[in-house]
């Protein structure tokens, strides 16, 4: 009798830890906000220059969109254009 108690008593204690365990989990991840990330290419006049990324972040400030990290890259070599492929949180898009 006193052996059959414990283990219905211990049964019952694990239980209830493991549905907090499940609570505190669920709780956790409503508090988390979830980024969004925008990609966005636009062409520009000029070229990269000796660092690529700071000019591509210049160039979208001039027409008011504010990236937080871009990739420059030459578009038409020739016609001296650069194409610039932008993250921006959530703005423009």
């Amino acid at each position: 009798m006193k052996s059959s108690t414990l283990f219905m008593v211990s049964c019952i204690l694990i239980a209830s830890i493991y549905q907090l365990f499940i609570y505190m989990k669920s709780v956790e991840n409503k508090g988390k906000k979830v980024r969004k990330v925008c990609t966005k290419a636009q062409i520009f006049k000029e070229n990269c220059g000796m660092d690529g990324n700071k000019t591509c972040i210049k160039g979208f400030n001039k027409i008011k969109e504010y990236p937080f990290h871009c990739d420059c890259e030459l578009h038409v070599r020739t016609e001296s254009r650069r194409v610039c492929i932008s993250k921006f949180p959530t703005t423009p898009c």
